[in-house]
């Protein structure tokens, strides 16, 4: 009798993980960082990122880090959090004229599913490369 009750209580275990996993899975959404600033700036100038999902819902108060690599690999690492419409940005300075690429990371949430993206930047000052 003892062990019918052991195996009952793991299977009522079992259905309740299960059962929440699918839960999850199933409200979970699909996240994306979009750059929305220009895509050649100046130094003084905000790059600027919004988090959506895919029904283009905004999430305030979410850590991105933001990774800028210059063509030698050579990074800039930030770390921001959106403000009330998804939106944060980091002001571009002592940059050298080039190209850059813009590396976003979010980790997601128990129902936002982690994003990471790539963008390409070019500063340019306007005194050529």
């Amino acid at each position: 009798m003892k062990s019918k009750s052991i195996i009952t209580l793991v299977i009522i275990i079992l259905i309740i993980v299960i059962g929440g996993f699918l839960f999850i899975q199933a409200n979970s959404h699909n996240t994306r960082v979009d750059v929305v600033s220009n895509s050649s700036l100046k130094n003084g100038e905000a790059l600027q990122i919004v988090l959506t999902d895919e029904y283009r819902n905004v999430y305030p108060g979410e850590p991105i880090h933001i990774k800028i690599l210059d063509d030698s690999g050579w990074g800039n690492n930030y770390d921001v959090v959106t403000d009330d419409l998804g939106r944060a940005s980091v002001v571009l300075t002592t940059y050298n004229n080039g190209n850059y690429t813009v590396h976003t990371n979010y980790n997601g949430t128990l129902f936002n599913k982690e994003y990471h993206g790539v963008d390409s930047l070019v500063i340019d000052d306007g005194y050529g490369y």
